[in-house]
């Protein structure tokens, strides 16, 4: 990613990582740290680990020093669930980016603990414990996460089917009015109970969001019907499957197009704009998002063949 002359300044800033059927984001805070949401890769893929450090100039990032001058790469890593393809990485970002603090469901929550990554239970939840991962001043206006209770994941007889899945904890962003929703894997059974139950939740869905990292790679299992009930239409859905046309037979929700308004974004690949109302990392690559003086811009490594060249006014 090329620095440009005008982000140097920017506030925030988000790589959604191409990891195949995997799922890792970086995010730059207006503070500027880094936090990893997901560390999941994929051997076929550039690994995040390596997004991060060649993408450093254009990030800004900067690390977190402890008082008695501690270098942490990231301030946080939040792990949605600890799906394979969602922690599979671990022993890279434990090594190479050391985080500061973890936000996580612990590992002996689950009943089925015995099948999670061992190098996730190795390098990331058998050190972390106890420390608050909210301690870091992020410079966010908003910055919250929302899961359902365990207990209730636990006994709901909806819910219980797909623990993993049902337990994850998605974060809330919000910055210069430009809002971000990270969603992990949470079903649709999941989404319906957040959106009943959790009056926080319902309070901020309610005032729309711009930017959806779409439940489960964007499968329909996760389709979140009962959100844009919510928040109506958003600007646009990314998600790590195939395309918003379905082509190619997988059970990709093809609806998410009619929930969004459409973004402009440039491809880095030929320098030109697009415009698409779902973008994929499988068809776009990596997706970087950016919010600087009050804009919200969006760059991908390549363009989407589903989606038509933009010739208007930027």
């Amino acid at each position: 990613m090329i620095l440009l002359k005008n982000e140097i300044m920017a506030d925030l800033k988000i790589i959604i990582c191409d990891v195949g059927n995997a799922a890792s984001a970086i995010v730059k805070v207006p503070t500027g740290y880094s936090m990893m949401i997901d560390c999941g890769c994929n051997q076929e893929k550039d690994n995040p680990v390596d997004v991060f450090f060649r993408n450093l100039k254009w990030l800004q990032s900067k690390d977190y020093v402890t008082k008695s001058e501690v270098h942490y790469k990231l301030a946080l890593l939040h792990i949605t669930h600890p799906d394979d393809d969602h922690v599979r990485n671990a022993e890279r970002v434990r090594k190479e980016l050391t985080p500061y603090l973890v936000r996580r469901n612990n590992c002996s929550l689950f009943s089925d603990s015995n099948s999670i990554n061992q190098d996730y239970k190795k390098y990331i939840d058998s050190i972390y414990n106890g420390n608050d991962p909210e301690i870091v001043n992020y410079g966010l206006d908003a910055n919250e996460v929302f899961c359902i209770p365990f207990e209730e994941v636990q006994t709901n007889a909806k819910l219980n089917k797909k623990v993993r899945n049902n337990s994850s904890i998605l974060r809330y962003i919000k910055y210069n009015g430009y809002r971000i929703l990270f969603a992990g894997d949470l079903e649709k059974d999941g989404w319906e109970w957040l959106c009943n139950n959790d009056l926080r939740f319902i309070r901020l869905m309610k005032e729309g969001l711009d930017i959806l990292i779409a439940p489960h790679h964007g499968h329909i299992s996760g389709f979140p019907k009962s959100l844009f009930d919510l928040t109506g239409n958003v600007r646009c859905v990314i998600h790590s499957k195939d395309s918003e046309a379905n082509k190619d037979g997988t059970d990709v929700s093809s609806q998410y197009g009619d929930y969004c308004k459409g973004i402009i974004y440039k491809a880095l690949s030929d320098n030109q704009f697009y415009k698409g109302k779902v973008l994929t990392t499988r068809s776009n690559g990596n997706i970087y998002l950016s919010v600087c003086n009050g804009s919200l811009d969006v760059w991908t490594s390549k363009a989407s063949s589903n989606h038509e060249r933009y010739y208007g006014k930027v």
